[in-house]
């Protein structure tokens, strides 16, 4: 996972997870995967508020790869202990066997 699209800008962590198809037509998947961010030890080029972050998030939900919706986040750990929001997985570029997504996530942390 990196901050933009282009593969040479700085590393935030990496994602894991699995989907299988869920219609026919190939364009809903369901996604259960966790985003696992390494920002302790920031690259150059990490933005100052993603910096010092360490643990995961976790999401789950339905992706349609022609319209982007929110999917619910159901925890996660370290920085993101007890996160609750949503996480939007915008399709860049699905034309490739190497598919290129944008994460929008919206989490909010207990005070």
């Amino acid at each position: 996972m990196t901050v933009t699209a282009d593969p040479e800008s700085a590393l935030l962590g990496h994602v894991t997870g699995l989907s299988t198809t869920a219609s026919f037509d190939g364009v809903t998947y369901f996604c259960t995967f966790t985003v696992a961010f390494n920002t302790t030890k920031p690259q150059h080029g990490t933005p100052a508020h993603l910096s010092g972050l360490e643990g995961t998030i976790n999401i789950f939900g339905l992706v349609n790869v022609i319209t982007p919706k929110p999917h619910a986040i159901s925890g996660g750990t370290g920085s993101f202990l007890m996160a609750q929001g949503t996480a939007t997985i915008v399709p860049i570029d699905v034309r490739t066997f190497k598919q290129v997504y944008r994460l929008d996530l919206d989490v909010y942390l207990p005070a």
